[in-house]
């Protein structure tokens, strides 16, 4: 279980940049032997992304990002790290200016360290589609569903201002 908040700056109409950091409050890690609980850790991640082909009447949108990323906790009796670079690209189409659709597709890998061992993904990619759903008063919903490669289900909520 982790919390954390992210910033997002548009340095342009096509550039933006982002930072996040927060806390891991609860969580486990499993080995084909034992298991570790830890309570305590932070997350953080710095990102950019680049619209490089604008939505038109006919075509869709193609954003492209990277990003760099770290989490840390304390597993007893010594320190898990995990590093992660990402490269992504998304393709989608925002319908009645609120509604946005979109595949999304990524390559990753990075280094995790503990108990005097390094390792890595078993996976060094994903793909899957998300929906974005703008709200008013700058509110908007997100969900993903990452079923091929590191797969995952993700849901938030964002504020714009």
């Amino acid at each position: 279980m982790a919390l954390s908040a992210s910033f997002e700056w548009r340095v342009s109409p096509r550039w933006t940049l982002a930072g996040a950091a927060g806390g891991i409050f609860v969580g486990r890690l499993l080995s084909d032997t034992e298991t570790f609980d830890f309570a305590g850790g932070a997350v953080g991640s710095v990102s950019g992304s680049f619209l490089a082909l604008e939505q038109g009447r006919y075509w869709p949108f193609i954003m492209v990002a990277a990003s760099l990323a770290a989490t840390g906790v304390r597993a007893a009796p010594t320190a898990y790290v995990a590093i992660d670079a990402r490269l992504t690209a998304t393709v989608g189409y925002t319908f009645f200016e609120r509604v946005t659709p979109y595949a999304v597709g990524r390559v990753f890998g990075g280094p995790v360290f503990w108990r005097n061992q390094t390792g890595t993904d078993l996976y060094h990619y994903q793909v899957g589609a998300g929906l974005v759903v703008g709200l008013p008063f700058g509110f908007d919903l997100n969900a993903e569903v990452i079923p091929l490669g590191e797969q995952r289900i993700t849901a938030g909520l964002g504020y714009s201002f």
